[in-house]
């Protein structure tokens, strides 16, 4: 009985965006604001805009940790009626990506350019975890940073003032082919039993363009298809005399939908450039963020009984009524020299959770207003190991989650509450080109 008990405890509860979308890829980018889409010059636009992969002439590297921790409120409306807060901060956020651009020579030289980006969370390289719908958590924040991210791209020139770019995004699904025990309860023993699982590669393609309509202005746009990781646990207990308990979990974690980004970066001088990106996101494609339970009790026993059906278990489908959502993103960058830049920026992210009025629905965000900034510099290795300059960049970021409340009717298991949260992070990378 055991192993269908810990197949049930890894049931998932959706948890959505990757980190990259939450908190940004590299210091330079977080401290734009994430206002990417036309400015990435390094292996960061294999997430950003992976057409600009093809704009570096050398092989560039770059190393990444980051640090991010909530600081939430959530408080019940009713102080009669206690509140479950067991989930509502979420755990930090910690882990280090990776990058390289590597421009391919030959015939294809200087028309060609490969990226690869990864993220590897600190902890756990994937966490899938199931909460209460009864209990409020932070459906952006709760999991969502947890998970391996991979992310491959190709940029082509196509003539000087156009690129176009692919790429893939990549994550796998938990399918399980069966769990099957056999018990007899009479003498109270396991008789048999197996397990039988596998991750099934997922991918999910990216496409982008970049167009150059003059030397100071640069426009860029990306279009991510949705990616998510389905869990699929089927198992049987064959309770030997009485009859065969079927059930199956399934559902989905890990759900970041469509997202078409288009930006401009404009250089005011030869120094000073800012950016600007829109974000649409298909937030109302989303399924539904809880658990989908089967269970199926049948046998000769049963049937004679007349419960064949009786005890039979299908959980209904809750939507989560997500919306679409659109959201922008500014930026600057100033060169004080070649060694040194000063960078800031800000961002508006809508959410797309409704209100949670509604019984047995208790996910929680709220529109988020995001405040960055950092420095980049740089400099000759003194023991001339390297012969390029070393790259240092350091941001830093402030996300204030706008309060919202929840009304619920008395019969709820819950009583209304407030809630609002501030998320803050630092980010650092070296960076550099061979």
């Amino acid at each position: 009985m055991r192993s269908w008990v810990v197949l049930f405890a890894l049931a998932p509860l959706l948890a959505q965006a990757d980190v990259f979308n939450t908190f940004g890829y590299g210091p330079r980018a977080t401290a734009m604001g994430g206002a990417m889409t036309a400015e990435a010059n390094d292996y960061t636009a294999v997430f950003y805009n992976p057409a600009l992969l093809v704009d570096r002439k050398d092989v560039n590297f770059g190393f990444n940790f980051q640090f991010y921790r909530m600081v939430a409120d959530v408080k019940s409306k009713d102080l009669a009626k206690p509140l479950d807060l067991s989930n509502s901060n979420a755990p930090d956020s910690v882990g280090t990506s990776v990058g390289l651009l590597f421009p391919l020579g030959g015939k294809v030289k200087n028309h060609l350019a490969l990226g690869l980006g990864v993220y590897l969370p600190t902890a756990n390289l994937l966490r899938v975890n199931i909460v209460g719908s009864n209990q409020p958590y932070w459906y952006r924040y709760h999991a969502s940073p947890e998970r391996l991210i991979l992310h491959l791209g190709a940029g082509i020139k196509i003539v000087d003032w156009l690129k176009v770019g692919l790429g893939v995004q990549a994550l796998a699904d938990l399918i399980g082919n069966g769990a099957n025990v056999s018990v007899d309860l009479f003498s109270k023993q396991v008789n048999s039993g197996d397990l039988n699982a596998y991750l099934a590669t997922r991918v999910a393609p990216v496409f982008s363009l970049a167009v150059t309509p003059h030397k100071r202005i640069r426009l860029g746009v990306t279009f991510k298809w949705e990616m998510k990781l389905k869990v699929v646990i089927p198992a049987k207990v064959d309770l030997e005399g009485i009859g065969t308990l079927g059930f199956t979990v399934s559902g989905v974690a890990h759900f970041t939908p469509h997202t078409l980004n288009f930006g401009a970066a404009f250089d005011a001088t030869e120094n000073l450039t800012f950016t600007l990106d829109g974000e649409w996101q298909n937030w109302s494609a989303a399924p539904s963020p809880y658990v989908g339970i089967n269970i199926d009790l049948s046998g000769p026993t049963l049937e004679a009984l007349g419960l064949g059906s009786a005890l039979d278990v299908t959980s209904a489908e809750q939507k989560p009524g997500f919306t679409d959502t659109f959201g922008v993103r500014a930026g600057a960058e100033y060169r004080v020299s070649e060694r040194f830049a000063a960078r800031a920026g800000a961002f508006l992210r809508p959410t797309p959770v409704p209100k949670q009025d509604t019984q047995g629905t208790n996910l929680l965000d709220g529109t988020a207003i995001g405040i960055t900034g950092g420095i980049g510099f740089n400099f000759s290795d003194p023991l001339e190991i390297f012969q390029h300059p070393v790259q240092i960049d350091v941001a830093g970021q402030a996300q204030f989650l706008l309060s919202r409340e929840a009304n619920k009717a008395a019969v709820d298991s819950q009583p209304g509450y407030t809630y609002s949260a501030n998320v803050y992070g630092v980010t650092a990378a070296i960076r550099y080109d061979f």
